[in-house]
C-alpha cells in the first residue's frame, strides 16, 4: 500500500491561498476600498469601543479571505484597526 504524505499537500494548499490573497491586496478595487475605509473610519474601531482614540493603521478582513474569498471586497467584512489591535486580532484567529 502506498504512503501518502498529507503534510506537503496541506502546505501547497496553504501557499495557494496565500498567493490568491496577495493578488487581492494588489487589486485596484482593494486599494480603492482600503483608502475609502481609512477616510471613512480614521480611528481604530476596537480602541474606539473601549473609549480610546487611536488612529487606524490597518484595514482588516473580519472573515479572512483565505477562508471566504467571496468576502474580500465586501465592505461589511472590513474593520479599521491600529497596528496593536490588528496583531491581537490575528493572534486570536490563529488560535481558532
Amino acid at each position: 500500500m502506498p504512503i501518502i504524505n498529507l503534510g506537503k499537500s496541506r502546505k501547497r494548499v496553504a501557499n495557494l491561498h496565500k498567493r490568491e490573497g496577495q493578488k487581492t491586496y494588489q487589486h485596484k478595487l482593494w486599494k480603492s476600498m482600503r483608502a475609502e475605509k481609512f477616510a471613512y473610519n480614521p480611528v481604530c474601531e476596537r480602541c474606539a469601543a473601549a473609549g480610546l482614540t487611536v488612529p487606524t493603521e490597518e484595514v482588516h478582513h473580519k472573515v479572512p479571505i483565505d477562508v471566504c474569498p467571496d468576502l474580500a471586497f465586501d465592505w461589511e467584512n472590513l474593520e479599521s484597526l491600529c497596528l496593536e489591535c490588528h496583531n491581537i486580532r490575528h493572534k486570536e484567529l490563529n488560535k481558532k
